[in-house]
């Protein structure tokens, strides 16, 4: 096979479709570094089916797409195509039907390559296959990429033989060799792991077999147990239907004695009722007593609420009459600072030179008599100049010729026309003094508008600075009740939050103790703690582990002189009976009264003492939890109660300080917006007043214009009536006066014009100085009067300020004086309250002292009807427990009958035949119930020792005995494919080192020719080392250039290198040519006479062999050498472009000619 052709698209640098012919002899590709040549070596190479992406210069295969340049963007494709001459058939059967064959690669950015072959897609191994028994391939010596004769001259011999290989032609044995190789790994490796598999059937089956063994002992104890579950219910069903029995005697006896009891019940509550009657309007009296003084209390701290109010609306409005004061002080400095602009403004106005209309016109008059009388005298003047100047231009055109003079005179006369038309147009062009007073007019206006708005934002700023002021005081003033009351609320939060850790129970759910249901009085928490100890813990859930079950009241009272606990505690009636049993005494009183104590009595002090039945004593100093519990609880309690008011109050104040924050922020951006007002103010001030100015210069520019444009005029227009005069005057006779005399005559009659000229500019300008004067100063009169009617205007309206200040102040001072009576008179109303709550408080006592009596009265009857509410109550429990007792009895007898008919489909008298065919009849009759449970929880036992049973180990062994002989067979099969892959391999072996010897004896043979060739003497010859197998030995070169001696290749210089590398890869060529060779650069270190010989060779090799030579080079003499030449270009930067050139049909061409 022959490669004719590479196409490229979208590969590296070549995203153009490009087309590349190989043909038959040296193709030469030259160009510039990094113009895109060997990326054609690059393309063919990946073509070929190279897979590493670094290998082409990349670190992975998308970077072989085309990345993008200069105007030009990425693809998403390469593709590369080589076309291949098959017409004498050399290709793989399965790809020989066609004498051309077109391989396709192309790459997808992230979707990977694939391979085509004439349009059918392979696989890339195949590709490789191809072009390896074609003697080439991507790693095929053949094509030398850059840099690669340098890697052959510094490689190992074990890495040369690749060399001798491709020469050998066993690039696609050792493929195929390879494969069987791995072939016969796999089938080794499948071997051993049916090895391991059969082994581990076999340790299977061995314990499904002890399994089976353990399954037989499991039916064997079950069935034993069975027989006993039956005898157990049997018995059991016995003992309940006696139990039954029992309960049902014992039942009607307690029924007599409930009777009994509830009627002895009914006539201590009978007279417990008695006993109560008259408490009720005890307890009223005392409520209306208490509530009495409840009032006068409330009334009592609503005058000392009232007094401090009082107290602090005096401080409050004297404060008011002196901020008012200072209001007022500084509202009469501001009026005397406008009293002193306005006498300023006076004083100005008076200062101006006072003229009445009279005088203005009279002067003005005289101005312009003045003026008119110069304009006479110039007229007078310019007519005298005329005469004269008519009379010399008569002489003189009597002295010259006639139409010299009147040519000359029109020329004049042209000149001053054209100065008139410029003149009259620029005076066209400025601007209307009207219209000029007009816009000054406008721009003093627009200035007193903004000086007025610029007062008006400072008086702005200087309010809102006043109310800022006064925002920042109230802030301050409401900041601190507010740290105040935020500390009071957290330092109350931590408190109740430390006593919930302090009172948290131990992690997990647990019911409520019963300390958090308790609530005493004052004082009495560690009397509570003493009588209660750490059963205070203890809740009154009866699922949990301990608790509070209740009892009836015991009809034992305490010793005389002691109080029940009872009558100081709210708790639980669970609790009752042992608080009713607990005294509180005196310290004194404790050990005296201890042995009057009762079986379950204790007494207790307020200190924490203790005494009980038993002559059991503890102290307070004793350590004891559920006092300190309780002083926590009742703290806590407490705390959360007073929590509520603290945040309440905390909030409001949080509320304040919110308000006059925002108050103050509001205050502190409308100061810095009427701040900020204040620049555009004035600076549309100094705008108005600049625009004054300017236009009151552009309005005395332009009327001095004007004037001296008019000036201009006049006197052009003067002297182009004299140039018309003196052309009509003109006459051809001679001169009949002396020339002398009418020029003296004529200058004096021209000073006079000057002169009266001069006179009537001065008189116009004293009169327009008049007028410019007049007006000024009407304009500054009027600037003065509004000044002073603005200043008057301030003055009227602080006057109007301080009278309202003074008024308010003298408010505040009455209301203060008014004020500062009030906690007077309140203080004698809050001592008359007193009184009255002391004789409410001595009432109070006195009604509460009765119901005391009255309700230790009944206090006594209430025990005495609850000591027979609880013998009845206890009555009532003895026959609820029969009957509770009678129902189980029952229960269990019921539940024996269903367990023999569910479990085991009989009646309790058949359980008997199914125990008898499980036991022996002997040891049947020696058994109990528990005996029987105690034996079948033995039997259990033995059998829960067993643990797992597999009761399918007996099927499952049998499965398993066939899966092995199944895996025997498929051994045997495995190792007879191991034998015959192992052949394979040996022949595949011998057959490579039988080609690869030969192969070696051909290139060393002609590696010596060539190099003898290449160096015009010297020896060389391949040495086989390292290895007594060739497909394991290295390639040694062993060189002897002419003049040196024998030695290895690393031992020669760079030139001899490269020229015995090149020796090396021409000889593969002749042992076994490959279809196509490249070159990449590979004379760049041979200098010129190297270069000569190495393109002798490569013309020697063009005859003798077959192969397409692509050499690409920077040398002129091997591109001189080539047949054809391709230019690879990069004008467009990153883009490569090919161009060709065919030097042997040029030659040919020339030869022609």
């Amino acid at each position: 096979m022959k490669i004719t052709e590479l196409r490229i698209a979208g590969f590296k640098s070549f995203v153009d479709p490009q087309d590349v012919p190989i043909e038959p002899g040296l193709t030469g590709i030259v160009g510039p570094n990094g113009c895109g040549k060997s990326n054609l070596l690059e393309a063919l190479r990946w073509a070929m089916g190279a897979s590493s992406a670094r290998a082409m210069r990349g670190g992975e295969m998308d970077d072989l797409i085309f990345s993008g340049a200069d105007g030009r963007p990425a693809r998403e494709t390469a593709e590369v195509t080589l076309v291949l001459d098959n017409s004498k058939r050399t290709a793989p059967p399965e790809f020989n039907a066609s004498d051309t064959l077109e391989v396709i690669r192309r790459l997808k950015r992230g979707a990977g390559s694939t391979y085509k072959l004439n349009g059918r897609t392979v696989r890339g191994k195949d590709i490789q296959l191809l072009f390896a028994d074609a003697s080439t391939g991507a790693n095929s010596p053949a094509l030398v990429r850059q840099g690669q004769i340098s890697e052959l001259i510094g490689s190992k011999p074990q890495n040369r033989r690749r060399i001798l290989e491709e020469a050998a032609g066993i690039a696609g044995l050792n493929s195929r060799r390879h494969e069987a190789e791995l072939k016969l790994n796999g089938a080794e490796t499948n071997l051993e792991r049916l090895s391991e598999v059969s082994a581990e059937v076999e340790r299977q089956l061995a314990s499904l077999k002890r399994q089976a063994a353990k399954a037989r002992k499991y039916k064997r104890l079950s069935e034993e147990i069975h027989a006993l579950d039956a005898l157990i219910a049997h018995l059991r069903w016995h003992e309940a239907k006696l139990a039954c029995d029992t309960a049902r005697t014992q039942l009607d006896e307690a029924r007599r004695t409930v009777e009994e009891k509830t009627r002895e019940d009914a006539m201590r509550e009978r007279e417990r009722i008695e006993a109560g009657e008259g408490l009720n309007p005890l307890r009223e009296a005392e409520s209306v007593a208490a509530a009495k003084l409840g009032q006068a209390r409330i009334t009592l701290a609503r005058l000392e609420t009232e007094r401090k109010v009082a107290a602090e609306t005096h401080e409050r409005l004297d404060a008011e009459a002196t901020r008012l004061m200072e209001d007022i002080e500084r509202e009469q400095d501001q009026k005397l600072e406008a009293e002193d602009a306005l006498a300023h403004a006076k004083f100005e106005l008076s200062s101006l030179p006072v003229l009445n209309e009279a005088q203005n016109e009279e002067i003005e008059a005289e101005t312009r008599k003045a003026l008119e009388d110069a304009r006479t005298r110039l007229a007078g003047a310019e007519k005298a100049a005329d005469e004269a100047q008519e009379r010399l231009s008569e002489v003189r055109a009597q002295r010259r010729a006639s139409e010299e003079n009147a040519s000359a005179q029109r020329r004049r006369q042209s000149q001053l026309s054209s100065e008139i038309d410029r003149l009259k147009g620029e005076m066209a062009r400025i601007e209307d003094a009207v219209s000029l007073v007009g816009r000054l007019r406008d721009a003093k206006a627009a200035e007193q508008d903004a000086e007025a708005a610029l007062q008006d934002a400072e008086r702005a700023v200087e309010t809102a600075e006043a109310t800022l002021n006064s925002t920042r005081e109230a802030e301050t003033s409401a900041q601190a009740p507010r740290d105040a009351a935020q500390q009071d609320v957290r330092a109350l939060e931590a408190e109740i939050a430390g006593l919930h850790k302090l009172l948290r129970k131990a992690e997990g759910p647990r019911a409520p103790p019963v300390v958090e249901r308790i609530r005493t009085q004052d004082g009495y928490e560690k009397a509570i703690a003493a009588a209660l100890g750490d059963d205070i813990e203890a809740p009154t859930d009866r699922s949990a582990a301990m608790y509070w079950g209740g009892a009836s009241l015991a009809s034992q009272s305490l010793p005389q002189g002691t109080r029940p606990l009872t009558d100081v505690t709210e708790a639980p009636g669970e609790l009752a009976a042992r608080l009713a049993q607990c005294g509180v005494v005196d310290v004194a009183d404790g050990e005296r009264l201890m042995a009057q104590l009762q079986p379950g009595q204790r007494l207790v002090s307020v200190e924490g003492h203790l005494w009980r039945w038993d002559g059991y004593i503890r102290t307070p100093d004793a350590p004891v939890s559920a006092a300190a519990r309780l002083e926590q609880q009742a703290r806590l309690e407490a705390a959360e109660a007073e929590l509520p008011a603290l945040t309440a109050t905390y909030e409001a104040r949080e509320a304040d300080l919110v308000a006059a924050r925002d108050a103050r922020q509001t205050a502190e951006v409308k100061l810095r917006d009427l701040r900020q007002a204040i620049a555009p103010a004035q600076r549309a001030l100094s705008e108005a007043r600049n625009r004054v100015s300017q236009e009151a210069q552009a309005s005395e520019r332009a009327a001095m214009k004007r004037d001296t444009s008019g000036e201009a005029l006049t006197r052009a227009e003067a002297d182009l009536a004299i140039v018309n005069e003196t052309l009509a005057m003109i006459a051809p006779e001679g001169p009949a006066e002396d020339e002398t005399a009418l020029e003296t005559r004529l200058a004096e009659a021209r000073t006079m014009v000057a002169e009266a000229r001069t006179a009537e500019i001065e008189a116009r300008g004293r009169l327009t100085d008049i007028t410019r004067g007049r007006e000024q100063a009407a304009a500054r009169r009027d600037g003065l009067e509004r000044d002073i009617k603005t200043w008057s205007g301030r003055i009227t309206a602080t006057e109007e300020r301080v009278a309202r200040l003074i008024e308010r102040r003298q408010s505040a001072a009455s209301d203060a004086l008014a004020a500062k009576a009030r906690p007077e008179q309140l203080a004698a109303e809050i001592e008359n309250r007193s009184n009255e709550v002391e004789a409410l408080e001595t009432e109070r006592k006195r009604v509460a002292d009765q119901l005391a009596e009255k309700e230790a009265a009944i206090r006594e009857a209430e025990q005495a009807a609850r000591a027979a509410a609880n013998a009845a109550s206890e009555a009532r429990e003895n026959l609820a427990g029969w009957k509770v007792k009678l129902e189980n009895a029952e229960g269990r007898l019921e539940e024996s009958v269903e367990i023999a008919r569910n479990n085991f489909q009989r009646t309790p008298e058949g359980l008997l035949a199914i125990a008898e065919a499980g036991l022996e009849e002997e040891t049947m009759g020696e058994f109990t119930p528990r005996d029987a449970e105690r034996r079948a929880d033995e039997l259990r036992r033995t059998r829960d020792q067993l643990g797992g049973v597999n009761m399918n180990a007996e099927e499952e062994a049998e499965e398993l005995e066939e899966r092995l002989g199944s895996q025997v067979t498929e051994k045997e099969d495995l190792v007879a494919a191991i034998a015959k892959l192992r052949q394979g391999v040996d022949a595949l072996n011998a057959e490579g080192r039988e080609r690869l010897l030969k192969a070696f004896e051909q290139v060393n043979e002609h590696f010596k020719a060539l190099f003898t060739a290449l160096f015009r003497g010297g020896q060389a010859e391949l040495r086989l080392v390292d290895a007594d197998d060739p497909l394991q030995a290295g390639l040694e070169i062993m060189a002897q250039p002419p003049g040196k001696k024998l030695g290895t290749l690393n031992l020669m210089s760079g030139g001899e290198q490269a020229l015995t590398a090149a020796a090396l890869i021409f000889a593969v060529f002749l042992s076994r040519p490959a279809p196509i060779c490249v070159l990449d650069e590979v004379d760049a270190p041979l200098d010129d006479a190297n270069v000569d010989r190495f393109c002798n060779m490569l013309n020697e090799m063009r005859q003798r062999t077959d192969t397409r030579f692509v050499v690409i080079t920077h040398n002129p003499v091997t591109m001189s050498r080539m047949d054809r030449l391709f230019g690879v270009t990069m004008r467009e930067k990153g883009v490569s472009k090919l161009v060709s050139v065919d030097l042997q049909a040029a030659e040919e061409l020339v030869a022609a000619e």
